[in-house]
C-alpha cells in the first residue's frame, strides 16, 4: 500500500517553502526590492512566523474538536540523551496534547493514510508520536485498567481496530 503523506504542520526550515515565501512576497510587495532574493531575511522570517501561529491556531482548534468528542491514546517515544523512551497517555483536552509536545522545538503533523503522526526535534532529540480514537469498546477496556500508564494496555488498543480508529485528521481539517 502506498503511503500517502498530507503534512498537516511543519516548522521544519525548507528551502522550497522560503523560495515560494519570497516570490509572493515580492509579487505582492510596495516595498522596491529589486528581487524576491533582495527581501531582508528579518522580513522573510517574520512572514514565515506569522504564517506559522495562523496555520497553527487552526490545527489546534481542529485538534481540540477532536479531543473534545473522543478520548484519544498517544504514544511513541520521547528522545533523550538516554535513548527513546517509550511511552503513552491518554489524552481527553487539547491541554494534555500540548503539554505533550509542549518542549518541542520543530514540529512535523502528518496525517499518513489516516494515521495522524506527530514528530519532533529538540535539544536532546527527536519525538515520534500517534494519535488514535478510542472506540466505545476501547474507552471501555481503558475503564475497566483505570486509563492505566500501562504499556501492554497501550499495545492493545492501538493494534486492535476494535478498540481505536484512524483519527483521519486531514480529512476533519480540510474537507
Amino acid at each position: 500500500m502506498n503511503s500517502k503523506d498530507i503534512i498537516i504542520f511543519d516548522t521544519y526550515f525548507d528551502i522550497e517553502r522560503e523560495k515560494e515565501l519570497r516570490e509572493i512576497m515580492f509579487e505582492d510587495c510596495t516595498e522596491e526590492w529589486a528581487s524576491p532574493e533582495a527581501i531582508p531575511e528579518q522580513e522573510v522570517q517574520n512572514e514565515m512566523y506569522e504564517q506559522n501561529r495562523t496555520q497553527w491556531e487552526c490545527v489546534v482548534d481542529c485538534l481540540d474538536s477532536l479531543l473534545h468528542k473522543n478520548c484519544c491514546l498517544l504514544t511513541g517515544y520521547f528522545g533523550s540523551w538516554r535513548g527513546n523512551l517509550d511511552g503513552g497517555k491518554f489524552i481527553n483536552k487539547i491541554d494534555e496534547f500540548l503539554d505533550v509536545i509542549d518542549h518541542l522545538d520543530y514540529i512535523k503533523i502528518i496525517d499518513r493514510n489516516g494515521h495522524l503522526i506527530i514528530e519532533g526535534s529538540h535539544h536532546d532529540g527527536s519525538d515520534r508520536y500517534e494519535l488514535k480514537k478510542l472506540t466505545r469498546k476501547g474507552y471501555e477496556l481503558a475503564d475497566r485498567n483505570y486509563f492505566a500508564n500501562d504499556r501492554a494496555l497501550h499495545k492493545t488498543i492501538m493494534n486492535t481496530n476494535f478498540y481505536s480508529a484512524l483519527p483521519r485528521f486531514a480529512k476533519a481539517l480540510y474537507w
